[in-house]
């Protein structure tokens, strides 16, 4: 584990991010159930979490994609909105918001903001789970005229990476400053969530689809889950 990724995953639970409860799951857009969910814009509340969240997305990207990989910043609707503009004011960058849904007409209906023609940007959101989602965002950027080959995120789920590789398969490369593999021994290590809670997150991230199907969610992807 980095020094970055163990920071990130101490400001998660100092700041109350980290919201469990197994005996309620929580259901995805993509209809499977989990024992957790990550409110990350709370960590943003918090001046000294964010400023450290902001360093770390600095140094990650720049290290990911380099100091002249990138002409724009473009955020993900909602969650990815506060932390792509600081960044991109940070980055001294354009900035352009990208909705899931189009809100006007023509290529760049999902694109709210100036992106020039050919405009390198990197797509940045505050969390993935299955990353279905940030597909669809790289492809409504790339239909406005943009490039996109990486997206960035403060947090990775990381347990579905086996079967949803949908970013991949277009050509962009998803990274993060986070997974649960960071959060798992930072917060056995200081006793910061209950056994009971910790253990159902566990068994989570072990078997997924089990522990949704278990819970009221769905077994496994739908077939057409990439339509």
């Amino acid at each position: 584990m980095s020094e970055t990724a163990r920071r990130t995953a101490q400001i998660l639970l100092d700041t109350g991010c980290i919201l469990l409860r197994p005996e309620r799951p929580f259901v995805f857009s993509s209809g499977w159930a989990s024992p957790v969910w990550l409110d990350i814009p709370r960590a943003l509340s918090f001046p000294l979490a964010r400023a450290a969240l902001l360093d770390g997305a600095e140094a990650r990207i720049l290290q990911e994609v380099g100091f002249a990989g990138f002409d724009a910043v473009a955020a993900t609707e909602q969650g990815g909105i506060a932390i792509a503009a600081m960044l991109a004011e940070r980055f001294h960058l354009p900035f352009a918001t990208v909705r899931r849904r189009a809100q006007g007409f023509g290529a760049d209906a999902h694109v709210e903001g100036a992106l020039r023609p050919g405009a390198r940007a990197l797509l940045v959101s505050d969390v993935t789970t299955d990353g279905r989602s940030k597909a669809r965002y790289v492809r409504a950027l790339r239909a406005a005229g943009a490039e996109v080959t990486h997206v960035f995120v403060l947090f990775k789920y990381a347990v579905f990476d086996r079967l949803v590789t949908e970013v991949e398969d277009i050509g962009a490369k998803l990274f993060a400053l986070a997974t649960w593999d960071d959060v798992l021994p930072e917060a056995a290590a200081r006793a910061a969530l209950p056994d009971g809670a910790l253990a159902e997150l566990r068994a989570w991230i072990a078997d997924p689809f089990a522990w949704s199907a278990a819970h009221g969610g769905l077994a496994a992807p739908d077939p057409a889950w990439r339509s």
